[in-house]
């Protein structure tokens, strides 16, 4: 993929809309405005990740780093001046977390994390905020919202994560919604339009970068413990398989949001079926 250039008549640079305050209840009233503060404010949300997210990095790298296993990193190698929506299937807890410290140390693309979570207890509860500052730097944001009244407030929170994506800047999606919990790792739960709806609200020039993961499991210390035996011990390998990065404004020529996710879904189904060869070609997997 090129580097993505604006066009002689790119749209305009988004605006951040606040979430209405009188729709906060409880700890939200605290939570989500200065959640909101962080992820707006680039240098503050740059700032806040070379301390926090660095510190996170570093320490998944030191207890899982042996296990990682990497395929397409060349597809990481690019410029991303309007920011990077990071898309995978989605097996473990653990998923993203893994594949963002990789992005850390190999790649400019993850300055400004991102990610996406139900408020319940991140934002309603005073113990989920601190969580959500001392692990993460704020980065599980924007909320979102379950209780019916109160849905419509989710498309806010679209335009919201369109507007805070520049350079550096990286939104981490689930299509899946849940982790898959079948016999089959490879087979993919249906995905929601949740997706496509992000894309359509981004510049065209926002890069959507698909990847496949597997081998991580859902007892951290149980991956903590294999990471640290003997080369040769320590069974499946956690791989991180890229595809090349599709343009968002190519996906926005389908029109609906249901199409533009199935499209990444596809492309990572694809990765999926390359790794299911692979894994039935290595003796570590047997």
């Amino acid at each position: 993929m090129q580097s993505p250039v604006d066009p002689p008549h790119s749209p305009p640079a988004l605006t951040f809309e606040p979430m209405p305050r009188d729709q906060l209840r409880g700890v939200e009233k605290l939570s989500v405005p200065l959640i909101e503060r962080i992820s707006r404010t680039r240098w503050l949300k740059t700032g806040v990740h070379a301390v926090i997210g660095t510190l996170d990095s570093w320490f998944i790298r030191f207890i899982t780093g042996k296990l990682w296993e990497v395929h397409g990193l060349e597809h990481t190698r690019i410029a991303a001046e309007h920011g990077v929506i990071l898309v995978s299937n989605h097996r473990s807890f653990f998923d993203m977390y893994i594949c963002c410290s990789m992005l850390h140390f190999r790649s400019r693309l993850a300055r400004r994390l991102f990610f996406p979570v139900r408020s319940g207890f991140f934002y309603d509860k005073l113990l989920g905020l601190l969580l959500n500052m001392g692990i993460s730097g704020g980065s599980m944001w924007p909320p979102v919202f379950r209780d019916e009244e109160r849905r419509p407030l989710n498309r806010l929170g679209l335009r919201q994560m369109a507007a805070v994506l520049g350079p550096g800047a990286l939104i981490g999606i689930h299509p899946e919604g849940k982790r898959g919990k079948g016999p089959d790792p490879y087979t993919l739960l249906p995905a929601r339009a949740g997706l496509g709806r992000l894309v359509a609200e981004c510049h065209p020039e926002t890069v959507v970068l698909p990847y496949f993961t597997l081998g991580m499991g859902n007892s951290f210390t149980h991956e903590v413990r294999r990471n640290f035996k003997k080369a040769g011990t320590r069974g499946e390998p956690v791989r991180i398989r890229f595809a090349a990065a599709i343009r968002a404004g190519d996906l926005q020529e389908l029109g609906d949001a249901q199409a533009m996710t199935d499209a990444v879904m596809d492309v990572i189904h694809a990765l999926g079926q390359e790794d299911k060869a692979a894994r039935e070609a290595d003796p570590r997997m047997a």
